[in-house]
Protein backbone atom coordinates (compact mmCIF):
# COMPACT_ATOMS: atom_id res chain seq x y z
CA UNK A 1 0.00 0.00 0.00
CA UNK A 2 1.16 3.51 -0.77
CA UNK A 3 2.41 5.24 2.42
CA UNK A 4 0.70 8.44 1.31
CA UNK A 5 -2.75 6.79 1.11
CA UNK A 6 -4.14 8.42 4.30
CA UNK A 7 -3.11 11.88 3.11
CA UNK A 8 -4.58 11.22 -0.34
CA UNK A 9 -7.92 10.12 1.13
CA UNK A 10 -8.11 13.08 3.51
CA UNK A 11 -7.17 15.56 0.79
CA UNK A 12 -9.68 14.10 -1.67
CA UNK A 13 -12.52 14.18 0.85
CA UNK A 14 -11.72 17.74 1.91
CA UNK A 15 -11.49 19.11 -1.62
CA UNK A 16 -14.61 17.30 -2.84
CA UNK A 17 -16.71 18.36 0.15
CA UNK A 18 -15.56 21.96 -0.11
CA UNK A 19 -16.20 22.27 -3.84
CA UNK A 20 -19.60 20.58 -3.73
CA UNK A 21 -20.69 22.50 -0.65
CA UNK A 22 -19.73 25.88 -2.09
CA UNK A 23 -21.35 25.05 -5.42
CA UNK A 24 -24.60 24.12 -3.71
CA UNK A 25 -24.45 27.26 -1.57
CA UNK A 26 -23.97 29.48 -4.62
CA UNK A 27 -26.83 27.69 -6.36
CA UNK A 28 -29.05 28.46 -3.39
CA UNK A 29 -28.07 32.13 -3.50
CA UNK A 30 -28.85 32.33 -7.23
CA UNK A 31 -32.21 30.60 -6.78
CA UNK A 32 -33.07 32.76 -3.74
CA UNK A 33 -33.05 29.75 -1.43
CA UNK A 34 -31.37 29.42 1.98
CA UNK A 35 -27.76 28.53 1.11
CA UNK A 36 -26.88 27.10 4.52
CA UNK A 37 -28.91 23.87 4.41
CA UNK A 38 -27.94 23.24 0.79
CA UNK A 39 -24.27 23.76 1.57
CA UNK A 40 -24.29 21.42 4.57
CA UNK A 41 -26.37 18.75 2.84
CA UNK A 42 -24.19 18.77 -0.27
CA UNK A 43 -20.94 18.80 1.70
CA UNK A 44 -22.11 15.86 3.83
CA UNK A 45 -23.27 13.74 0.90
CA UNK A 46 -20.21 14.47 -1.20
CA UNK A 47 -17.99 13.77 1.80
CA UNK A 48 -19.54 10.33 2.26
CA UNK A 49 -19.28 9.55 -1.44
CA UNK A 50 -15.69 10.78 -1.77
CA UNK A 51 -14.60 8.97 1.39
CA UNK A 52 -16.04 5.74 -0.01
CA UNK A 53 -14.41 6.25 -3.40
CA UNK A 54 -10.94 7.28 -2.22
CA UNK A 55 -10.83 4.61 0.48
CA UNK A 56 -11.66 1.88 -2.03
CA UNK A 57 -9.10 3.21 -4.51
CA UNK A 58 -6.21 3.76 -2.12
CA UNK A 59 -6.69 0.78 0.21
CA UNK A 60 -8.18 -1.89 -2.08
CA UNK A 61 -8.08 -1.35 -5.83
CA UNK A 62 -4.76 0.45 -6.04
CA UNK A 63 -2.69 -2.11 -4.09
CA UNK A 64 -4.29 -5.02 -5.99
CA UNK A 65 -3.53 -3.47 -9.38
CA UNK A 66 0.01 -2.54 -8.39
CA UNK A 67 0.74 -6.11 -7.33
CA UNK A 68 -0.95 -7.85 -10.25
CA UNK A 69 -1.10 -5.62 -13.32
CA UNK A 70 1.68 -5.43 -15.93
CA UNK A 71 2.61 -2.25 -17.71
CA UNK A 72 4.94 0.68 -17.29
CA UNK A 73 2.65 2.63 -14.95
CA UNK A 74 2.30 -0.13 -12.38
CA UNK A 75 5.94 -1.12 -12.71
CA UNK A 76 6.95 2.41 -11.76
CA UNK A 77 4.58 2.39 -8.80
CA UNK A 78 6.04 -0.92 -7.62
CA UNK A 79 9.52 0.54 -7.84
CA UNK A 80 8.47 3.58 -5.81
CA UNK A 81 6.98 1.34 -3.12
CA UNK A 82 10.21 -0.67 -2.97
CA UNK A 83 12.21 2.52 -2.73
CA UNK A 84 10.01 3.78 0.12
CA UNK A 85 10.29 0.45 1.94
CA UNK A 86 14.04 -0.12 1.50
CA UNK A 87 15.17 3.49 1.51
CA UNK A 88 17.46 2.81 -1.46
CA UNK A 89 16.97 4.69 -4.75
CA UNK A 90 15.83 2.64 -7.74
CA UNK A 91 16.13 3.29 -11.45
CA UNK A 92 12.68 4.63 -12.33
CA UNK A 93 12.11 5.21 -16.03
CA UNK A 94 11.21 8.68 -17.19
CA UNK A 95 7.52 9.56 -17.41
CA UNK A 96 5.94 10.50 -20.73
CA UNK A 97 2.83 12.57 -21.40
CA UNK A 98 0.94 9.34 -22.10
CA UNK A 99 1.96 7.96 -18.71
CA UNK A 100 0.65 11.07 -16.98
CA UNK A 101 -2.62 11.01 -18.94
CA UNK A 102 -3.32 7.38 -18.02
CA UNK A 103 -2.19 7.66 -14.40
CA UNK A 104 -4.74 6.01 -12.08
CA UNK A 105 -7.50 6.17 -14.70
CA UNK A 106 -8.10 2.42 -14.39
CA UNK A 107 -7.89 2.62 -10.60
CA UNK A 108 -10.45 5.43 -10.50
CA UNK A 109 -12.81 3.72 -12.95
CA UNK A 110 -12.90 0.47 -10.96
CA UNK A 111 -13.14 2.30 -7.64
CA UNK A 112 -15.90 4.54 -8.99
CA UNK A 113 -17.82 1.50 -10.19
CA UNK A 114 -17.60 -0.17 -6.78
CA UNK A 115 -18.40 3.01 -4.85
CA UNK A 116 -21.27 3.92 -7.20
CA UNK A 117 -22.83 0.48 -6.97
CA UNK A 118 -22.56 0.46 -3.17
CA UNK A 119 -23.99 3.94 -2.66
CA UNK A 120 -26.74 3.60 -5.28
CA UNK A 121 -27.76 0.21 -3.90
CA UNK A 122 -27.91 1.70 -0.40
CA UNK A 123 -30.10 4.52 -1.70
CA UNK A 124 -32.38 2.74 -4.22
CA UNK A 125 -32.06 -0.93 -3.46
CA UNK A 126 -30.89 -3.70 -5.75
CA UNK A 127 -32.29 -1.96 -8.82
CA UNK A 128 -29.69 0.77 -8.45
CA UNK A 129 -26.64 -1.51 -8.45
CA UNK A 130 -25.98 -1.65 -12.19
CA UNK A 131 -26.77 2.03 -12.93
CA UNK A 132 -24.58 3.09 -10.03
CA UNK A 133 -21.77 0.84 -11.21
CA UNK A 134 -21.84 2.17 -14.78
CA UNK A 135 -22.27 5.81 -13.81
CA UNK A 136 -19.54 5.65 -11.18
CA UNK A 137 -17.06 3.99 -13.54
CA UNK A 138 -17.60 6.51 -16.34
CA UNK A 139 -17.72 9.62 -14.18
CA UNK A 140 -14.72 8.77 -12.01
CA UNK A 141 -12.67 7.74 -15.02
CA UNK A 142 -13.46 11.01 -16.78
CA UNK A 143 -12.70 13.05 -13.68
CA UNK A 144 -9.35 11.31 -13.26
CA UNK A 145 -8.48 11.89 -16.91
CA UNK A 146 -9.42 15.59 -16.60
CA UNK A 147 -7.30 15.88 -13.47
CA UNK A 148 -4.34 14.35 -15.33
CA UNK A 149 -4.80 16.79 -18.21
CA UNK A 150 -4.82 19.67 -15.75
CA UNK A 151 -1.62 18.31 -14.23
CA UNK A 152 -0.02 18.28 -17.69
CA UNK A 153 -1.03 21.91 -18.24
CA UNK A 154 0.45 22.84 -14.89
CA UNK A 155 3.74 21.07 -15.65
CA UNK A 156 4.07 22.67 -19.08
CA UNK A 157 3.30 26.11 -17.66
CA UNK A 158 5.88 25.78 -14.90
CA UNK A 159 8.45 24.45 -17.36
CA UNK A 160 7.80 27.34 -19.75
CA UNK A 161 8.14 29.91 -16.99
CA UNK A 162 11.38 28.39 -15.71
CA UNK A 163 13.00 28.19 -19.15
CA UNK A 164 11.94 31.67 -20.28
CA UNK A 165 12.88 33.48 -17.09
CA UNK A 166 15.79 35.83 -17.86
CA UNK A 167 18.95 35.26 -15.93
CA UNK A 168 20.37 38.48 -14.51
CA UNK A 169 23.83 39.19 -15.87
CA UNK A 170 26.19 41.15 -13.70
CA UNK A 171 28.36 43.47 -15.80
CA UNK A 172 32.04 42.88 -15.44
CA UNK A 173 33.89 45.61 -13.61
CA UNK A 174 37.12 46.55 -15.37
CA UNK A 175 40.14 46.15 -13.18
CA UNK A 176 42.70 48.89 -13.51
CA UNK A 177 46.21 47.73 -14.22
CA UNK A 178 48.03 50.92 -13.28
CA UNK A 179 49.34 51.52 -9.80
CA UNK A 180 47.85 54.24 -7.67
CA UNK A 181 50.14 57.08 -6.62
CA UNK A 182 51.31 56.80 -3.07
CA UNK A 183 51.11 60.02 -1.10
CA UNK A 184 54.21 61.08 0.71
CA UNK A 185 53.92 60.91 4.49
CA UNK A 186 53.12 64.25 6.05
CA UNK A 187 54.94 65.63 9.02
CA UNK A 188 53.03 65.33 12.27
CA UNK A 189 50.85 68.33 13.03
CA UNK A 190 50.92 70.19 16.29
CA UNK A 191 47.91 70.40 18.56
CA UNK A 192 47.31 74.01 17.52
CA UNK A 193 47.31 73.08 13.84
CA UNK A 194 44.84 70.26 14.39
CA UNK A 195 42.48 72.51 16.37
CA UNK A 196 42.54 75.24 13.75
CA UNK A 197 42.14 72.74 10.93
CA UNK A 198 38.81 71.70 12.44
CA UNK A 199 37.48 75.21 11.69
CA UNK A 200 38.59 75.11 8.08
CA UNK A 201 41.20 77.89 8.24
CA UNK A 202 44.83 77.56 9.16
CA UNK A 203 46.72 80.52 10.75
CA UNK A 204 50.27 80.98 11.86
CA UNK A 205 51.42 80.58 15.45
CA UNK A 206 52.20 84.29 15.77
CA UNK A 207 48.73 85.34 14.63
CA UNK A 208 47.13 82.87 17.00
CA UNK A 209 49.25 84.20 19.89
CA UNK A 210 48.18 87.78 19.18
CA UNK A 211 44.53 86.76 19.20
CA UNK A 212 44.88 84.99 22.52
CA UNK A 213 46.61 88.06 24.07
CA UNK A 214 43.84 90.34 22.82
CA UNK A 215 41.21 88.09 24.35
CA UNK A 216 43.17 88.07 27.62
CA UNK A 217 43.31 91.87 27.73
CA UNK A 218 39.56 92.09 27.09
CA UNK A 219 38.85 89.68 29.93
CA UNK A 220 41.11 91.63 32.31
CA UNK A 221 39.39 94.92 31.49
CA UNK A 222 36.02 93.30 32.02
CA UNK A 223 37.14 91.97 35.41
CA UNK A 224 38.38 95.41 36.49
CA UNK A 225 35.08 96.98 35.46
CA UNK A 226 33.05 94.42 37.41
CA UNK A 227 35.22 94.89 40.52
CA UNK A 228 34.82 98.69 40.31
CA UNK A 229 31.03 98.40 40.09
CA UNK A 230 31.02 96.08 43.07
CA UNK A 231 33.07 98.54 45.20
CA UNK A 232 30.76 101.41 44.29
CA UNK A 233 27.73 99.44 45.41
CA UNK A 234 29.38 98.71 48.75
CA UNK A 235 30.15 102.38 49.38
CA UNK A 236 26.57 103.38 48.74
Amino acid sequence: MDPSAPQTVAKGVLITSTVCGLTAGLYGVVKSQPPGPLLLFSALNSGIASATFFSIREYLVGPVLVLSMPGKQYEQRRQRLEEAADGAPTNVSRLTWGDIRSRKVLDSSISGALAGSILNTWKRGRSGTVPGLATGAVMCGLFQWAFNEFDILRITHVSRVVHTQPVPVTPAVPVSTYSLPVAAPESPKSLTDRILAMFGRRISDEEYLNRVKAQRDDHLRRIEQLERERDEKRET
